[in-house]
């Protein structure tokens, strides 16, 4: 007989994406739309593009993803916006199978302050580097929520991972950067790190802000001396590391203004 489905006892007659619920097998991207598409849409689509192949999820044309994405904001009220483009595997309920199809899920609400400044938990679950799954931006997140709700509960704003030899990851949903001098540091991408698509504008303008940029594989020690910290994201963009697992970070500085002010122009914020 053929699989049926029940949602509260109502049979579902049709439930193309299970595959994306079961499993978590998709991939999604989240930026912020101020009145306009993001400055950088096109590397938020490749890298979702990058994930889909991995997973092995059929990719529309980035066009057809562009027009559905701009459908959603355009039936919004608009404003400063968090947009979420969510590619959804189909396919058999079979666990190995691979996904035939995709859907496009797209969420857009008003974008919620961000924080000037964020301390960290440091997470007692540790990342294996090996883990390639870290590198693509799935909807597989548990990980990450246990993360930040273990960092709230004990009254950080955020979690921070490191690896399995005690080197610094990323947050729950930030890349980590710091400066020592006129060098800015932040985990490559062999860590178990998303390189995410502000991290590389930051190290992409590093140089022409000063800065040298150096992605290595660094101890947490190398953070908490550092003059100061920061995290990136597509929707956050740039907040200062107030503080790692209990301890204090220096005060904000001049140059981190200048740098902060510098890119969120950039980012035609």
């Amino acid at each position: 007989m053929e699989e049926l489905f029940f949602l509260d006892e109502k049979k579902l007659e049709d439930a193309p994406a299970l595959r994306a619920l079961f499993y978590g097998e998709g991939v999604f991207e989240s930026f912020r739309w101020k009145g306009s598409p993001p400055v950088f849409l096109s590397m938020h689509l490749e890298r979702m593009r990058k994930g889909a192949s991995f997973l092995g999820i059929p990719f529309p044309p980035e066009s057809r993803v562009r027009l559905r994405i701009e459908h959603a904001v355009g039936a919004s009220p608009g404003g400063d916006l968090h947009v979420k483009a969510c590619l959804l595997a189909q396919g058999d309920t079979v666990y190995h199978s691979q996904p035939r199809a995709a859907s496009l899920l797209v969420s857009v609400r008003p974008r919620a302050q961000s924080p000037d400044a964020l301390s960290l938990w440091v997470c007692s679950e540790r990342r294996a580097p090996q883990n390639s799954l870290f590198s693509h931006k799935t909807l597989n997140y548990l990980g990450n929520i246990v993360a930040k709700r273990g960092a709230v509960e004990r009254g950080f704003g955020e979690a921070l991972f490191l690896d399995t030899d005690g080197r610094v990851a990323e947050t729950s949903c930030h890349n980590v950067f710091w400066a020592r001098g006129k060098r800015l540091f932040t985990p490559s991408s062999e860590c178990p790190v998303l390189p995410g698509v502000t991290r590389e504008i930051v190290l992409r303008s590093a140089g022409r802000l000063g800065y040298e940029p150096v992605c290595g594989k660094f101890p947490l020690e190398e953070l908490l001396s550092s003059d100061y910290a920061f995290l990136t994201n597509a929707v956050a963009g740039i907040v200062y590391v107030s503080g790692v697992g209990g301890d204090a970070m220096p005060s904000v500085s001049r140059s981190y203004e200048v740098m902060r002010e510098s890119l969120l122009s950039e980012f035609g914020w």
